[in-house]
């Protein structure tokens, strides 16, 4: 059995080679194992379908498989890794695995990120219930790179919002206006 420290260090390295941006995206993935809609491990929320594009290739197989795979890929010279990016990125996931729930940068119900440069097409939107998130941008990472949206309920609280937040974020003039309306 892999550790989830292991399994979140891999993914949180998978998304993005900054390690200044690898806190928030290990807090959505504790999120999500500590959420009752998502699986309580996290080879479980990074294998779950259609959630990490990196591991989609590996549907079907073992998580220890798709674990294995993945870091083959990385680890090798010609991915622009370095064992060391790993090693540290394991190093950030121990840290948000023992922290304090106080110590997140955000609440429990931010389960998602994207990153809007990264979408096929660029700058397009998840297939998300947008009924149900709320859009922000976190200081300090730029937000053509990563956006969260945190989980609300009731009603319909979203109207605007996620146009709001690409336009701010300066990615709204990227997006058709028809994906973005609530």
């Amino acid at each position: 059995m892999i550790a989830d420290a292991m399994w979140l260090g891999l993914a949180a390295r998978s998304e993005s080679d900054q390690p200044h941006e690898w806190g928030p995206l290990l807090w959505t993935m504790r999120n999500r194992m500590l959420s009752p809609g998502f699986p309580d491990t996290a080879a479980g929320v990074i294998t779950q379908a259609w959630q990490f594009s990196y591991f989609n290739k590996w549907r079907g197989s073992s998580t220890d498989e798709a674990f294995h795979h993945a870091f083959a890929e990385y680890a090798g010279d010609a991915s622009g890794w370095s064992e060391n990016d790993y090693t540290e990125a394991v190093k950030a996931a121990r840290e948000v695995l023992n922290a304090g729930r106080w110590e997140a940068p955000f609440g429990p119900k931010v389960l998602n990120f994207w990153s809007p440069r990264s979408m096929v097409p660029a700058y397009s939107l998840p297939k998300w219930n947008w009924d149900v998130m709320r859009v922000f941008a976190l200081g300090g990472i730029d937000p053509s790179r990563f956006l969260f949206a945190e989980t609300v309920t009731g009603g319909h609280p979203l109207a605007g919002n996620v146009s709001d937040v690409l336009d701010v974020a300066g990615v709204g003039e990227r997006v058709p206006r028809a994906e973005v309306t609530a």
